[in-house]
């Protein structure tokens, strides 16, 4: 009987930490609009098996035709520094995407912003990932 409760602890206890890991594997986290541009969307974040962390990022309410930047932050605030993710034009409807690889893991990544590009332009949306 002692067998069979101690095997069932162990079983449970290793089903809720591969469970945990799990979640902390995969973030999605909304873009919240800066100084009233309207921007909104979201960043999904995973984290990868070998190190490191692939960023998806979708914005909305963007100027069509607009060139636009998504940097990615320690901070939870998107303040410096700061790390470029990638650049993207806003289609036709306002929206705009862009993805890539970062050397970061997940647990070291704060924020993600979207600003006005090429460069390290104003503060259009920023995500709060941790």
């Amino acid at each position: 009987m002692n067998k069979t409760i101690a095997s069932l602890a162990l079983f449970l206890a290793i089903l809720s930490s591969s469970s945990v890991s799990g979640a902390g594997r995969h973030v999605k986290a909304d873009l919240v609009p800066a100084g009233g541009s309207g921007v909104t969307g979201f960043v999904q974040l995973t984290q990868l098996p070998h190190g490191g962390t692939n960023v998806h990022v979708v914005a909305k309410g963007l100027h069509p035709g607009t060139v636009y930047a998504s940097f990615y932050y320690e901070s939870r605030d998107c303040s410096e520094p700061a790390d470029l993710l990638g650049t993207f034009t806003a289609n036709e409807a306002g929206e705009g995407v862009v993805h890539g690889k970062i050397d970061d893991d997940l647990d070291e990544v704060g924020s993600v912003s979207v600003r006005l590009g090429p460069g390290y332009g104003e503060l259009q949306a920023c995500a709060t990932v941790h």
